[in-house]
Parts: C-alpha cells; sequence; structure tokens
C-alpha cells in the first residue's frame, strides 16, 4: 500500500493543486522575487538611493515576503477545495480565520522570521488539513435543507449548508494554531545543538529535503523545529554549518536544484515541461527552486525521491571532506541568493579551489540525477505524443475545465495498452483526418433521407484508412471524446459549406461511450451542438454503449432528445442484441447490421432478421438495413418491412465536397417511375 501510494503522490489531487496555485502566482512570484533581489543588491552594494527611497524599499520587500506565501495559501485552497468538492469561499475564510487565530494569540508572530516561518508553512499545511476537516464533517453531519435559502441565492445555500461543519472545523483548529506555534518553536533545538556537527549536517540535509519532497518548505520548517541551528552550528573553525550547505552545496536551491533543472532540459522533450523549466532555469541561477520544485512537479515525483535526497547528500559530504581537509576555507557568509561560481570571490580569498569544490559539487549532482531524468523522460515519451495528439485534434485543456487531472488519467489508462496506443497516435500524427459522408435512402420515396458523418484518416502516400485502424486503441486509452470533438467541428464547417449552395440533409455522427458517460466530456458535446441545428443532427452509438453506466447514458440521452437530436443504435445484431437495453435509454431508430443480412441464404437466417424487424417495428423503432449492396438485398428488406437503406448498393462514403452533388444524382436515380 505504501509503494503504490508513492508511486501515484505525483498525480494526486493535493500535488495537482499545489502546482496549479503555484503556476496560476506565477506572475507575482516573480515580481516579488525581482523586488526582493533589487533590493538586496541594492544593500549588497552600498549604494545610495535619491530621496531616501532605501527604507521604503526595505518595507515593499518585507511586506512582498510575506504577501507571496498568503496569497499561496488562498489559492491553493481554493484549488483544493474544488477538488475534493468542498465550498471554495467557506474553505478561504476558515483558513483567513485560523491565521488571525494564531496571529492574535501567539508571541512567536511578533517576530518577522518566526512570523514569516509559520505562514509559509500554514500555507501549504492548512490549506489541506481544513479541506479535508470540512469535507469529513460534511459527510458526517445529517444534510442541511436550503430550499428557502435556495430561492435567494444558490451562493446562500452553499454557505448555509456548510455552517455547521466550518463551525466545528474552526473550533478543532483553532486549539491547534494557538497552541502549535509556541510549543513547536525551536522543539528540537536542544537536542540538535547537543549532536555533532557534521550528524547535524547531514541530518539537516535529509530532513530538510525530505520536507522539500513532500510539498513543505524544508529550510522554514527546519529552521522553525531547531532554531535556525544551521546559522549558529560551526564546523572546523569559523565556518558555519549555514555557509557550507548555501555557499557549495546547494548550487540552485535546495536539492541541487540547477543540477536538476539542466539534467531535466536536456532530456524532457515534453513541450508543457519545456515552458514551465524556461521559466524555472534562470531562478535557479539566484538559488530560487520553487518554480522548478512545484511548476513541473518535482515534489511528490517518485523517480526523483532517492536523487533529490542523495545529491545534496553526496555534495555535501565532498564539501565537508573539502573543507576539512584545507582545501577551501570560509572569510565571511555569502547571500543565499548570490549564483554559485560567483559567490566563491564573496566566500573565500582564495576563491579558486572554493570554485573547483562547487564544480565537483555540480558534477557529482547531474551525474546523480542523470538515470532517473532519462526514465523519466522515457516514461512521458506518452504524455507528449498526448498533448501532440491533442493539438492535432484542436480540443485541447479548452475542453475540460480539470484538464491537469483528466491528462493524468488518460496517461494510466494509456500504460494498459501503451504500445498498440502509442502506434496510433504515430499513425493520426502522420496523417490528416477528414470526413466522408455515406448516404441513407428512402427505398420508397427515392430520396436521400440523410447521411452518415464516417471518420477517415488519410496517409501521406495518399491511403485512406477506416477508424478502425487507429480508433479502438484510443479509445481504449480514454481519447474516443476528443474524436467526437473534432468529427461535430468538421461536420459543422462541411454544412456550413452545403448551406451555401444550398443543400441540406440530416446528418448523423458516431458517438463513443466517453462522451455519453462522462460528465465533462458530455458538457462538451453539448456545447458544441448548442452551434448547430438539433433537428437535423442524429447521434449514432453502439449497443455497448448503452451498457455503461446506464443511468448516466439514459439521461444524457435524454437531454440530447429533448434538444431534438435523434439517437441511432448502430450495428444491432453484433453486440449482445438486448433490447432491454436501448428500449429504456431513449432509442428513436435501429440500425440492423450487415452481419445478419449476410446470413439470409440459410432459410434460419432470413426467419430471423424477418422477425427481428418486425419485431422492432411493432415496438415503435425506425429501422435502417446497412450493408445493402445489391438489389436483392435491397428487396428483401424492403419486403421485411425496413425502407431506409444504407450501403454500397446506394452509394460508397463519399469526400464532403462531392455530396451535394451525389446526392442529386440518386434521387434522379431512384426517383419512382411515374405511374
Amino acid at each position: 500500500m505504501a509503494l503504490k501510494t508513492l508511486s501515484t503522490l505525483s498525480r494526486s489531487r493535493v500535488i495537482m493543486a499545489l502546482r496549479e496555485s503555484f503556476l496560476a502566482l506565477m506572475p507575482l512570484f516573480i515580481l516579488i522575487h525581482l523586488v526582493g533581489l533589487t533590493v538586496d543588491l541594492v544593500v549588497l552594494a552600498q549604494w545610495t538611493l535619491p530621496w531616501d527611497l532605501l527604507p521604503w524599499s526595505r518595507a515593499v520587500r518585507v511586506f512582498a515576503a510575506q504577501a507571496w506565501p498568503l496569497a499561496f495559501g488562498l489559492v491553493l485552497t481554493i484549488h483544493l477545495a474544488r477538488a475534493y468538492e468542498v465550498d471554495s469561499v467557506v474553505s478561504v475564510v476558515l483558513v483567513l480565520c485560523l491565521l488571525m487565530v494564531a496571529a492574535q494569540t501567539n508571541e512567536a508572530f511578533g517576530s518577522f522570521k518566526l512570523r514569516n516561518g509559520w505562514v509559509s508553512l500554514a500555507s501549504m499545511v492548512l490549506p489541506l488539513v481544513s479541506v479535508k476537516l470540512l469535507k469529513l464533517f460534511a459527510a458526517w453531519l445529517p444534510p442541511v435543507n436550503t430550499d428557502v435559502y435556495s430561492a435567494i441565492s444558490p451562493a446562500l445555500a452553499r454557505t448555509v449548508s456548510h455552517m455547521l461543519p466550518f463551525s466545528l472545523s474552526l473550533g478543532c483548529l483553532s486549539v491547534v494554531m494557538i497552541v502549535l506555534p509556541g510549543e513547536a518553536n525551536a522543539l528540537l533545538g536542544d537536542w540538535v545543538r547537543a549532536l555533532p556537527a557534521e550528524v547535524v549536517l547531514f541530518l539537516a540535509v535529509l530532513v530538510v529535503h525530505l520536507l522539500w519532497w513532500l510539498g513543505l518548505h524544508g529550510t522554514v520548517v527546519w529552521d522553525m523545529l531547531t532554531g535556525s541551528v544551521l546559522w549558529h552550528v560551526k564546523v572546523d573553525g569559523d565556518a558555519k554549518l549555514a555557509d557550507l550547505l548555501f555557499g557549495v552545496v546547494y548550487a540552485g536551491g535546495s536539492g541541487c536544484s540547477l543540477a536538476l533543472g539542466l539534467c531535466l532540459w536536456w532530456y524532457l522533450r515534453d513541450d508543457r515541461d519545456r515552458r514551465v523549466l524556461r521559466w524555472a532555469l534562470p531562478f535557479t541561477v539566484f538559488n530560487v527552486n520553487e518554480p522548478l520544485l512545484f511548476g513541473l512537479p518535482v515534489v511528490g515525483e517518485r523517480r526523483l525521491f532517492l536523487p533529490f535526497l542523495l545529491a545534496p547528500f553526496l555534495g555535501a559530504a565532498v564539501a565537508l571532506m573539502a573543507l576539512k581537509l584545507g582545501w577551501i576555507s570560509f572569510d565571511r557568509s555569502a547571500y543565499w541568493m548570490m549564483p554559485v561560481g560567483i559567490n566563491a570571490w564573496y566566500l573565500s580569498t582564495d576563491p579558486w579551489p572554493m570554485l573547483m569544490v562547487q564544480l565537483l559539487v555540480m558534477a557529482l549532482a547531474v551525474a546523480v540525477y542523470r538515470p532517473a531524468v532519462k526514465a523519466m523522460a522515457r516514461s512521458q515519451s506518452m504524455s507528449e505524443s498526448t498533448r501532440h495528439l491533442a493539438e492535432q485534434l484542436g480540443v485541447g485543456p479548452s475542453q475540460d475545465p480539470n484538464a491537469e487531472g483528466r491528462y493524468h488519467e488518460s496517461v494510466r489508462a494509456l500504460r494498459v495498452s501503451h504500445r498498440l496506443a502509442q502506434e496510433a497516435m504515430r499513425l493520426v500524427a502522420g496523417g490528416h483526418l477528414l470526413l466522408h459522408y455515406q448516404p441513407k435512402l428512402n427505398a420508397e420515396t427515392g430520396r436521400v433521407v440523410g447521411l452518415e458523418a464516417l471518420l477517415r484518416l488519410e496517409l501521406p502516400d495518399g491511403r485512406v484508412i477506416a477508424p478502425g485502424a487507429f480508433l479502438p486503441a484510443l479509445e481504449r486509452a480514454g481519447y474516443g471524446d476528443m474524436f467526437d470533438a473534432w468529427v461535430l467541428k468538421q461536420m459543422s464547417r462541411d454544412r456550413e459549406h452545403w448551406q451555401t449552395l444550398p443543400f441540406e440533409r440530416p446528418v448523423a455522427v458516431n458517438l463513443t461511450a466517453t462522451s455519453l458517460g462522462d460528465p465533462s466530456a458530455f458538457e462538451a458535446l453539448v456545447r458544441q451542438l448548442q452551434s448547430t441545428e438539433a433537428q437535423t443532427i442524429e447521434v449514432e452509438l453502439l449497443e455497448s454503449s448503452l451498457s455503461t453506466d446506464p443511468a448516466t447514458v439514459k439521461a444524457n440521452l435524454t437531454a440530447l432528445r429533448g434538444r431534438g437530436v435523434k439517437i441511432l443504435v448502430d450495428d444491432f445484431g453484433v453486440g449482445y442484441s438486448n433490447l432491454s437495453v436501448f428500449h429504456h435509454a431513449a432509442v428513436d431508430v435501429v440500425k440492423i447490421d450487415r452481419s445478419l443480412l449476410q446470413a439470409i441464404d440459410n432459410p434460419r437466417g432470413e426467419q430471423l432478421y424477418r422477425e427481428m424487424c418486425g419485431t422492432l417495428m411493432r415496438l415503435g423503432y425506425r429501422l435502417v438495413a446497412e450493408g445493402v449492396e445489391t438489389l436483392a438485398e435491397m428487396r428483401f428488406v424492403v419486403a421485411c418491412g425496413v425502407h431506409e437503406v444504407q450501403g454500397y448498393w446506394v452509394s460508397h462514403p463519399l469526400k464532403a465536397q462531392d455530396v451535394p452533388g451525389v446526392v442529386a444524382a440518386l434521387e434522379s436515380r431512384f426517383a419512382p417511375s411515374p405511374t
């Protein structure tokens, strides 16, 4: 169970919320750190600012340093509330109330460093605890009748329904917020100071990086628990442990993030990850690693767990050995945002040995990260194909408001049939999707009463292949609704062109089970249908689609029928042919598969076809005979009472531009002879 949890942590709702919250606030993060870097540079360089701007600038820097964790915590609360289906307004108010309780009742908040540290920690932990507790109490408590309040405002009703869970959560967590900051401050300080400096060094590296990997600011938590022991414990003369770590080991920030960022840039080919890296790498130069850790995210990534701990651990061992052997010395402490390499001239009067040790630590970190990042890049090759596919179909993140979570669910599904799906993606990526249309003829009137839109893929060599060569594997991997969306979009374009001729016929489109069973996919489908005349749209689905979550499918089909859309069951006779399934699923038309027609040479097959047609017609269904390829077959199905036929005897599937002309020719050909 532990291994399973570890392997899925990077795809958990918490990690996804952390990532999305950080990326949403990336511009604010950049602005705050640019302000901080500028002010610190002025102070270090001892520049004189006009109009006595330095105190004002320092005040702005202090405000920005405290505003960032607060803003991040509130945005994280909103994302977690959405992920766990809790009211986001109530969740945000709860977090703010708890922060106010802590600030008003703890002397620890009088210190800027402690206040900033506790707010940084609370911005990560408090949103999750608050949202989970709200959800827990809401599930345990009896539901509140909010009908009266709903008539006034839905928002008011939601708030009223959460008042008791809110009150209980506030009461429970307020006790923790009153007691914890004071009791936990420097809780481990005396114990850690009693340890040898070398043990403190390696213990700090392991604890700090374990916390970072779990999504907490490891350095802040360690400093609060130990009373900033790294800045007080000395090793080998006047050198402090903090000088060793921040001056030599932590190139790019905790985890030797500069080495990690370079490996990721070299091996990752995923477009989205590389966009994040373009923003993150410049920050790692200045030892700011949050964009890298939360933006990709590195936090919670199982394959980087051991390297993330091992790289700084080995780096600390090398730096400590160099210090003990007298290769390097520290004459003063460096500013933590000063780039590694440049800071060698600031740390020591003999910078070259310091620079050599820094490069050695950096090379060692690259060697540790390289195999893990390569494995990570290989496993993400499927993810890259996924996004390219979505971009080609033009139905990417906009189709799903929860695109990030949906993306990771799809990746897991693809692993089941990884090879087939990957081949299918390559096939689609190398070709050109298009629609062909096959006419449906009323044999009595000779009129083409509709068209069926058929997906095709044109390959670079000019061959056109049916969807059976690529679509089943991609449907199993969870991408059927993407193709449904593309078909609807292309069908709308073709119909707009036909209307200028003018030409108009009902068009049937085939939908997958995902589009009918997945709420977000169905919402996207309905939005697309709003731009078309629903009365001229028919939806075809396989009988198997009706068996998957029948209650949801029935409700969605009923909603489509309410918009005037006709519902057709395709290929009846191939599957279970369970009449009760689609009899209760709001179906208008049944299309009888050619496999039944092929059996009419046998007396039992002929009798089966007749009886099936009779039964379906008595139940009130309109029938369409599929796969009619000869005049004899056409006459047989008409004799069975089926007057709508589709198949090669009527017409092969047509290119969109050929449809109006061919339909006119067909109606001329099949028009009844005047009597």
